[in-house]
């Protein structure tokens, strides 16, 4: 019979294969003033313009050697494509932020439902 180990970091299947779950999560609607629709280990997202805004966390994380993946939905009512959003080079990630920027090629907008998972 195998045993099932499970902490706070990473769980093992019975197969035995690890994986480990998201350390922050956000849903949120980057239009008009910036709402948070659901979220784990986000405080706040702060808009800093057209298309580009701060995840806040709630805990810092011990370094800033974290994956961030991101999706949202196209800029309007009638736009129900996935697209990308991108970390903010410009202004490297922190433990307890992140800057991420939805352009289309090289031009911002704002989105009307952001999708961000960050795993460590």
């Amino acid at each position: 019979m195998s045993t099932l180990k499970v902490n706070t970091l990473e769980e093992a299947t019975s197969g035995g294969a690890t994986f480990f779950t998201a350390k922050a999560w956000v849903n949120f609607d980057g239009t008009g003033t910036v709402a948070i629709r659901a979220d784990g280990n986000v405080s706040s997202v702060t808009d800093n313009g057209i298309g580009d805004y701060t995840l806040n966390y709630s805990t810092s994380f011990s370094d800033v050697s974290y994956a961030l993946v991101a999706t949202c939905r196209g800029g309007d009512a009638t736009d129900n494509s996935m697209e990308h959003i991108a970390i903010s080079y410009n202004f490297p990630p922190t433990s307890s932020t992140t800057r991420v920027m939805n352009t289309w090629y090289t031009t911002p907008y704002d989105t009307l439902m952001a999708n961000v998972q960050v795993v460590r």
